[in-house]
């Protein structure tokens, strides 16, 4: 007869087999994640088992990729890996957040590719009324600085800017009260600077009349993506210069060639976003010519719904898909 305070044999090989089972499967899961995946085995600088559900999460493929886009997309890349990094590394600190880590590391491998990374709604977000108030009038401050030419003029300032308005919203849902006000402060500084240098006047542009200064010094863009209100042919908030950078750069640039494409999101009829797009990409178009590109070096595109920029199902309104993509060779 066993003692009150031991297990029997039974009770012990259940418990055995229960360990058993339990790291078989934590050996099974990591096995079949991705490379690129956390798993129990293979974060830098952990023990064997210091993350058991990494794998199911993909905070780490964005790591160490090359990007070779614009400069505001290349400071968002290194910032957003930087965030993921942080968020998956911190294993059991206070601001570890796989759920967060994963989405800081599709923005850096968007932003990677030289595609459109918006930043966070406050909607996104589980907010207070006030604390959705307030970051919806910092988003409208970063949007104005876009509007003002930010991407362009102070390409570095301005993507440091929108990732440390993520990192304060992101800290402030999770009630991170140090790290909200220290990427609060940071967000601050960075828009300080992006008002000090951007510049371009919130009034209809001039296209027919290109700064000569600004043409002479406008470096080879190869690609720029300016987004469109939904069910519009107008700008989204934070676009309205976009086209005009792509203007002085090939203006700049007078043997380069213009590719211009149109999308459409996919909410709505098929054959309706098709001539959405093409709506899009004529206007883009009429203001290149407008500002003096030769139409001879112009090809246009419209491909509706048919290629998204930011995979969605059918019938998702996504702001990243209503664009068009001007593309300089």
């Amino acid at each position: 007869m066993s003692n009150a305070g031991e297990l029997s044999k039974g009770k012990a090989d259940m418990m055995a087999k229960g360990i058993i089972v339990g790291a078989g499967l934590a050996v099974a899961v990591s096995m079949a994640a991705p490379a690129y995946a956390i798993t129990p085995f293979n974060v830098p600088g952990t023990d064997f088992w210091d993350h058991p559900f990494g794998s199911v999460f993909d905070t780490r493929s964005g790591l160490d990729l090359e990007a070779n886009g614009i400069a505001f997309n290349q400071g968002l890349y290194a910032g957003y890996a930087e965030l993921s990094e942080s968020r998956s590394d911190a294993w059991l600190g206070a601001d570890w957040d796989f759920v967060d880590g994963e989405l800081f590391n599709h923005k850096a491998r968007t932003a990677a590719k030289n595609s459109v990374v918006l930043p966070d709604a406050p909607m996104d977000r589980e907010l207070t009324d006030e604390q959705a108030a307030t970051f919806q009038s910092a988003l409208e401050r970063l949007r104005s600085g876009f509007d003002r030419g930010a991407r362009y003029l102070a390409p570095q300032d301005a993507s440091f800017a929108q990732v440390k308005y993520d990192c304060w919203i992101e800290a402030v849902e999770d009630g991170r009260v140090g790290d909200a006000e220290g990427c609060r402060a940071e967000f601050e500084s960075a828009m300080a600077a992006v008002e000090a240098q951007a510049d371009y006047a919130l009034t209809d542009i001039d296209y027919t009349t290109p700064a000569p200064a600004m043409a002479a010094a406008t470096p080879m863009q190869v690609q720029f993506i300016t987004l469109f209100n939904f069910d519009s042919t107008d700008y989204a908030p934070g676009n309205s210069t976009i086209v005009r950078e792509a203007l002085d750069a090939a203006l700049a640039n007078p043997n380069s060639a213009l590719k211009i494409v149109g999308h459409a999101d996919r909410s709505g009829p098929v054959a309706y976003n098709q001539t959405l797009s093409e709506r899009r990409a004529n206007r883009v178009i009429e203001e290149l010519v407008s500002g003096g590109v030769d139409p001879v070096r112009i090809s246009g595109e419209a491909v509706g719904e048919t290629q998204p920029l930011v995979p969605t199902a059918d019938g998702v309104r996504e702001e990243g898909n209503r664009a068009v993509v001007i593309n300089l060779n």
